[in-house]
């Protein structure tokens, strides 16, 4: 038996009233000692390590459902962008698109999560852990691009370690220098990265008008960008 107390508290109490407003909820031990959630149309079912009940954890994966809530399927959307895509969809790989999802769904997840007074090191099980070594930068370098043709993997590196950064709410890292090797990299694709985020960061997604004004333009735009960056270029695989 789960002991709710122990997940739900004065801080995401308002949090949690809301969600069980407009979700069935269901919580279970979890099988692998992780905190997730799955949800599908009005269900909710969350899944807890019953020996290390965290109030913290949990609310993160309250917020995930959260955004469902507000309409915010920025994952799936940002997946049938690409997936609909006969040329990006053979850059871009799956384990990328996933990882691009989450780290956008924790870029707007993370302030509100702040502002319940949740410690930020609860936030993700890899807090610690810098998202973007010099060896990462080494390979990159190296790789990225050989003879006039682009490694499709190291963009997908590219990518991910971009985004991985600006999904990383740990202020003892600074990832300025990092962001400055992957501008000389590619100035061209890091201008199209930083205006996703940027132009997400800058959505309001508590606006009634999140369906009238939403993240499809921002998501359109991106696409563009990178048609345009793939044009004249050559790539190819490891």
């Amino acid at each position: 038996m789960i002991d709710l107390k122990q997940l739900v508290d004065e801080r995401n109490q308002a949090l949690w009233e809301t969600l069980n407003k407009h979700f069935q909820i269901d919580i279970e031990p979890s099988a692998n000692n992780e905190y997730s959630v799955y949800s599908i149309n009005d269900l909710a079912t969350f899944y807890v390590p019953a020996n290390d009940l965290c109030a913290d954890f949990f609310t993160h994966e309250l917020l995930h459902v959260y955004l469902r809530y507000k309409k915010v399927f920025i994952g799936a959307a940002f997946i049938n962008t690409i997936s609909s895509s006969a040329i990006l969809k053979n850059l871009l790989n799956d384990r990328l698109l996933e990882h691009v999802g989450n780290s956008l769904d924790h870029i707007k997840m993370f302030e509100k999560y702040a502002q319940m007074g949740f410690r930020p090191e609860k936030f993700i099980l890899d807090y610690h852990q810098h998202k973007c070594t010099p060896s990462d930068l080494v390979d990159l370098k190296r790789y990225y691009k050989q003879n006039g043709s682009y490694n499709t993997e190291a963009v997908n590196l590219y990518v991910g370690k971009f985004l991985a950064m600006c999904a990383d709410f740990n202020e003892s890292f600074d990832y300025e220098p990092c962001f400055e090797a992957l501008d000389k990299i590619d100035p061209a694709l890091f201008t199209i990265l930083d205006q996703l985020v940027s132009d997400w960061e800058n959505l309001d997604i508590e606006s009634d008008d999140i369906l009238e004004f939403s993240y499809y333009s921002l998501l359109n735009t991106f696409y563009e960008g990178m048609k345009r960056w793939m044009t004249g270029k050559k790539f190819h695989t490891t």
